[in-house]
């Protein structure tokens, strides 16, 4: 697939993030979600590449590395802003993962979906990956 899974802990780096095999049918949902027009950015997020999540909502310790980032679109996610929001939504994302099963054992969030006063992040969780899309909110 790519030189990053052959790295300790799956590490990638900013080159890495446009040299992913991806199937074509992710290629095609990426097209498609890039293309709609408040959409500024598309990425797509390694669940295990910074924080191994245990079935107990709890990261494993002494699972950091640099970067999730497996793909991405649009230049908000482009450089040092991706990273930013990289990290921001593994948090994000582990924290509302504690506390939904902190309410509910055995139940898990599916989407989220965070409004700012300029953007708008939908983030899609599932076993391996995350796929966050940011876009203009609607008037």
């Amino acid at each position: 697939m790519t030189e990053a899974l052959d790295r300790p802990n799956g590490q990638s780096t900013p080159q890495d993030d446009q040299i992913i095999d991806a199937p074509p049918e992710l290629e095609a949902t990426l097209a498609r979600l890039s293309a709609y027009r408040k959409v500024r950015g598309v990425m797509i997020l390694s669940r295990g590449a910074s924080t191994t999540q245990r079935a107990d909502g709890q990261a494993s310790a002494g699972e950091a590395s640099q970067s999730g980032i497996l793909r991405r679109t649009g230049s908000v996610f482009e450089g040092n802003g991706g990273e930013k929001y990289a990290s921001a939504v593994e948090d994000i994302v582990l924290r509302v993962g504690k506390a939904v099963a902190s309410c509910e054992e055995g139940d898990e969030a599916k989407l989220m979906r965070i409004r700012t006063k300029r953007h708008e992040l939908i983030i899609t969780p599932n076993d391996r990956y995350l796929l966050v899309v940011l876009q203009d909110p609607e008037s």
